[in-house]
């Protein structure tokens, strides 16, 4: 079967100017959230209508991930790069004319078209400029995952702090104004990607796509990328779960403002020190040793919290903020990992591997709430955290399986 991408010559020179794409997306989700309270007292919406505004980001952007992640194994990121950000941009500066409950809706699903093109745009110029150096590959996208952290960091810090002043537009013009900076950035991360990428020779668009979906179905009927895919869904079940957990325990304590900030930004804050210990880490060991080694962590980390969590008050506010910067420290360790892995086993899929690894995470980040809401109301939150940490045992056992090495292709 013929390859759907060639592997293009020479190595760009990026340094950390992804990173700088991939801190837009979570400054403009995450600080959202707190936001959309605020806007929606404003304009009189329900609880339901704020809901609602909130959710049908995660689910334009699971779509656009499908769709994008095969395209953008056919398509240089240098083509939608700059259109990406600049939407980013417009979409946000135009909640500062606070357009109503519909206006909301659709800049929230372009949002989250937008800021799916700009992770994987992201994802893919990492791969395409490490090909052949794995180390370099998997440093890189740890270092993704760094900036993402902290543009996690400055979006829950902003819209925290937004909401809490009553003024939505404080986050808006934030966003406005670290778009611009990424705008102004793109001509030099697309100076140094080309202009297109080579498909199948000789074919047409409809066999370069028909040859890629053949890839991909024979890559995800490998047993040990399926695997590996459990295993990042187990890393979005956690982390949205640890946030959802923020939330309630923000909710039921009523923490002056300062608190409420300090608790939203701890998992951030432990996500950017073990993406950044990452990058000691592979300098020794594989991406894939060092996820399965690990994983078995999170678990543990979860069944700590549900501990201090179950505790109430008797363990102290400490015993909290820490346990919950070493959960994120945990997950920031991993979550840059399984992109990597898929990327260096598919190189040529790095578009679509890296889309089904962001699908997986999201199905996990999806469910999670649900169930940890779900049993927190019929027992207590702490339980629901142990039964966060069964499920996460679950998925430590399948990242063990997926073992190091390049699977056989069947």
């Amino acid at each position: 079967m013929p390859t759907p991408l060639a592997v293009p010559t020479g190595r760009p020179r990026l340094g950390v100017l992804p990173g700088f794409l991939a801190a837009l997306s979570p400054l403009s989700q995450l600080g959202f959230t707190p936001v959309a309270v605020v806007l929606g007292d404003r304009l009189g919406l329900s609880v339901g209508q704020v809901g609602l505004t909130v959710g049908i980001y995660a689910a334009a952007a699971a779509v656009a991930t499908l769709v994008l992640g095969p395209l953008f194994d056919l398509v240089s990121p240098r083509r939608v790069l700059p259109v990406a950000v600049a939407a980013n941009v417009v979409l946000s500066a135009s909640l500062l004319l606070e357009p109503g409950f519909a206006g909301i809706l659709v800049s929230r699903v372009l949002s989250g078209l937008t800021n799916s093109a700009l992770m994987l745009c992201a994802s893919v110029v990492v791969a395409d400029a490490n090909r052949g150096d794995g180390t370099a590959r998997e440093r890189g996208f740890s270092r993704l995952q760094t900036f993402t952290s902290l543009g996690a960091v400055a979006g829950l810090g902003v819209g925290a702090t937004a909401a809490g002043l009553g003024a939505p537009q404080v986050w808006s013009w934030t966003v406005v104004g670290y778009g611009l900076v990424v705008l102004a950035l793109t001509p030099a991360i697309s100076r140094r990607l080309p202009a297109a990428l080579p498909g199948v020779a000789g074919a047409g668009p409809g066999a370069r796509v028909s040859a890629v979906l053949r890839e991909v179905g024979a890559a995800l009927r490998v047993p040990r990328t399926a695997l590996l895919l459990v295993a990042a869904a187990g890393v979005g079940w956690a982390i949205q779960a640890a946030h959802y957990a923020v939330s309630l325990l923000s909710e039921q304590l009523h923490p002056p403002l300062w608190q409420r900030v300090l608790l939203a930004v701890m998992i951030p804050a432990g996500v950017f020190l073990g993406s950044s210990a990452n990058q000691v880490l592979l300098g020794r060991r594989s991406a894939a040793r060092v996820f399965s080694r690990a994983y078995p962590a999170l678990p543990v980390s979860c069944a700590v919290l549900a501990l201090v969590v179950g505790a109430g008050g008797g363990w102290g506010v400490v015993a909290l903020l820490t346990t919950l910067v070493v959960l994120g420290a945990v997950l920031g360790t991993l979550m840059p990992l399984s992109p990597a892995v898929l990327v260096g086993w598919h190189p040529g899929l790095r578009g679509s591997v890296t889309a089904a690894d962001s699908v997986a995470k999201g199905l996990g980040s999806t469910v999670s709430p649900v169930v940890l809401g779900a049993v927190a109301a019929a027992t207590s939150l702490g339980a629901g955290f142990l039964v966060l940490a069964a499920v996460a045992a679950l998925a430590a056992v399948c990242a063990r399986a997926a073992t190091p090495g390049p699977p056989q292709r069947g």
